[in-house]
């Protein structure tokens, strides 16, 4: 069997790309976008293949989930793009610095209840 020298290398699903696979999805990625992350590293095919067999959906949903007001925008884009990553990186980075650290998720969780 021989493959298009531009085609992704065959790799297995394992876990830890199912798990991206479905980050991705639930970000609003589509699936050409998926099939580009380095992870993934897959045809926009096998993407859709996979997110059916895996029970995902694609949805339309403009840039991900994570929706800032006023400037915060442009100012995690530009932190983002200093370390080389999406704004969606960035913030999962972010949020598991703040789950490592208990104590700072319960003072940011703290609402008085």
């Amino acid at each position: 069997m021989t493959t298009h020298p531009s085609s992704p290398p065959k790799t297995r699903w394992t876990h830890e790309r199912v798990a991206r696979l479905g980050f991705l999805v639930g970000q609003g990625w589509d699936a050409k976008r998926v099939a580009r992350d380095p992870m993934i590293a897959s045809t926009t095919t096998n993407v859709h293949r996979q997110a059916h067999r895996f029970g995902l959906a694609f949805r339309d949903t403009p840039h991900g989930l994570f929706r800032l007001s006023g400037g915060a925008g442009a100012l995690y884009d530009e932190a983002a793009a200093k370390r080389g990553l999406t704004r969606e990186g960035l913030i999962q980075v972010l949020l598991v610095t703040a789950a490592s650290d208990a104590g700072l998720i319960d003072n940011i969780l703290d609402d008085g209840v």
